[in-house]
């Protein structure tokens, strides 16, 4: 093949976004095939299954300098013919670049004429250097005597056999990286999920749990978001370095520590008794909360919620232990965070998880076969008006027929991390439904925290919004007061894309927060809720109706429209009537029916 027809490969490496794009404008006259790499991590990363014909390479870059790249890129056999050409804004790196075997180099700001002649060059001696080391061995193969080809053959033979050991050996390195890399968290160094399932298996396998007493702590960070959030995910990676190291030096003796995923941590360790247990693990969270975390001029202190779980009979895998950790962790961290949850192995307890995880496989199910159904509840307008809105419900189909109301399989849904599957079943299948419903009425459909957070929500809403052909107008997104403040960001960019098409958003189960109205001043929400908690005894209770008076009052003057939940009689509706709540909901005026009843 010849070299000059073919289309160039050039990786550029450059922290600053500006500085790639001013090189890839300049570099539209050799029209070459561009690999962007935006630290030297990422450019070592590219060079594992990329060959570039050259490399523009940045010397001054946060993490791995380029001067480290380039001493990597030369050490490797499969790189080091590569030419790199240094981009550097000044002079006093040159010689150690060219000492570490760069071929040239280029003075920041980039002159395009500049940029182009030293490219073309230095691509052009690459490959005509490539090229003559061909033609110097087809031309030895043709004029070598006999003798001359057998010692060349034997020659061959003798650089294949160290050819052949030196990729054997590169390949045992490789197996023990991937081996390393299997069973150890890159960013902290210690044992990941994988690795500590394994010690679990082989305890729960072999340890006699009547003589000896082990424990499984379960930690999370409960202000992690925090900083990766606001300082980025370098300082994030860089505080679970530090919690690693400050677990690695605990001196509990044999011990073993996994960083799980995301910020949470396991120790798995042998103890005298519960007391033991408890003692250890305040000494723990003693230690994690006392740590300080420094990043640009800013201190960070964290506080820790924890899962104590005792290795005994009832637990029968490891992922039974896991999940009854992850569990108990969540309500440390559903309390409000900094607390330590010990797990209670009573029957009752067990029974309870044994019948929940029962309904994980039914809700599979459920999903694949649209055995969900889908139902509402007429959204009532004090004053009368031509517009109708409905809550929309979901129920689940059993195997036998039955119909399931949410409580039985919601909360499973959420904390198993299938919620996101069912918000994305009824928004779909709602939308679908939406062209046999009277064009006045307008649905307001529940959105979960985890659906907003974790998968591309908006995305998925304008997706089935246009394969439907729905009004955006028609259509109201209802969000958990607690699920909004969780995840503020997520959700106030949320409602000002879908915000944007027309579409409603409505705060839910408002009240029940500790900061309701701050946060109620944040989010550009049509509809207030009010939790059925205030509502069902607003009758008899005085404290609940001024609390209702109040949010009443405060929404009012944002110009939000307030509904109020669960009226269940008439001296209730009666109240809030006099309140001037704007729309009620409730099992008084609509007991929930399926949807299919309002079509057409």
């Amino acid at each position: 093949m010849n070299h000059a027809d073919t289309q160039p490969i050039i990786l550029a490496v450059d922290d600053d976004p500006t500085n790639i794009n001013i090189i890839a404008s300049h570099l539209v006259a050799v029209k070459p095939k561009l690999l962007i790499a935006n630290n030297g991590q990422a450019a070592l990363e590219i060079l594992k299954t990329k060959q570039p014909d050259l490399i523009l390479l940045d010397i001054n870059m946060p993490g791995i300098s380029g001067i480290e790249v380039c001493k990597h890129v030369k050490q490797n056999p499969l790189t080091k013919h590569i030419p790199i050409i240094f981009l550097t804004a000044s002079q006093n790196d040159i010689s150690e670049a060219f000492a570490e075997g760069g071929v040239d180099y280029i003075l920041k700001p980039v002159k395009s004429e500049e940029l182009l002649a030293r490219v073309k060059t230095h691509i052009k001696l690459n490959r005509l250097v490539q090229s003559l080391d061909k033609a110097n061995i087809l031309l030895e193969g043709v004029n070598e005597s006999l003798e001359i080809k057998v010692q060349k053959r034997t020659l061959e033979l003798v650089t294949a056999n160290k050819n052949l050991r030196r990729e054997i050996d590169e390949r045992r390195r490789l197996q023990d990286k991937i081996s390393y890399l299997s069973n150890y968290d890159f960013v902290t160094r210690m044992f990941n999920r994988t690795s500590m399932e394994h010690e679990l298996k082989i305890k729960l396998e072999q340890a006699d749990l009547s003589e000896e007493i082990w424990y499984l702590f379960y930690i999370d960070l409960d202000q992690f978001k925090v900083v990766n959030d606001t300082c980025g995910h370098i300082a994030g990676d860089e505080l679970l370095r530090q919690i690693a190291d400050l677990l690695r030096d605990l001196h509990f003796g044999n011990h073993v520590c996994a960083r799980m995923g995301g910020d949470e941590f396991t120790i798995f360790l042998k103890v005298e008794d519960a007391d033991d247990a408890m003692k250890k693990a305040h000494f723990v969270k003693s230690i994690l909360e006392s740590h300080k975390f420094d990043w640009n001029d800013e201190s960070y202190r964290h506080s820790i919620s924890m899962a104590l779980v005792e290795l005994e009979k009832s637990v029968d895998s490891v992922s039974h232990l896991l999940s009854i950790a992850e569990r108990a962790c969540f309500e440390s961290k559903r309390k409000g965070g900094g607390e330590i949850t010990t797990y209670n192995h009573t029957r009752e307890d067990i029974d309870k998880a044994q019948q929940q995880m029962k309904i994980i496989p039914i809700i599979h199910q459920a999903l694949e076969n649209d055995q969900f159904i889908l139902y509402f509840q007429h959204i009532i307008p004090v004053q009368s008006i031509d517009q109708q809105k409905i809550e929309i419900l979901v129920r689940l189909r059993s195997s036998n027929g039955r119909i399931k109301s949410p409580g039985h399989f919601i909360p499973i849904a959420e904390r198993f991390h299938l919620i996101t599957e069912i918000d994305k079943w009824v928004i779909r299948n709602t939308f679908k439904m939406m062209v046999s419903i009277p064009q006045k009425v307008v649905v307001s459909i529940n959105l979960s925290g985890e659906f907003i957070v974790k998968s591309n929500a908006a995305s998925i809403i304008k997706q089935n919004l246009a394969e439907y052909k729905v009004d955006p107008k028609r259509v109201c997104f209802e969000i958990t007061e607690t699920s909004a403040i969780s995840n503020l960001n997520t959700t106030q960019q949320l409602i000002l894309e879908i915000g944007a098409l027309g579409c409603e958003f409505a705060l839910d189960d408002f009240g029940t927060g500790t900061s309701s109205y701050e946060y109620l001043k944040q989010l550009s929400v049509n509809y207030v809720k009010i939790d059925g908690i205030f509502i069902r005894d607003i009758e008899n209770d005085d404290i609940n109706r001024k609390m209702v008076e109040s949010i009443i009052g405060i929404s009012d003057a944002k110009k939000v429209h307030v509904v109020a939940e669960c009226v269940e009689t008439q001296e209730a509706l009666d109240i809030l009537k006099v309140m001037n709540v704007d729309y009620y909901q409730g099992y008084f005026s609509h007991v929930p029916e399926p949807l299919e009843n309002l079509m057409g």
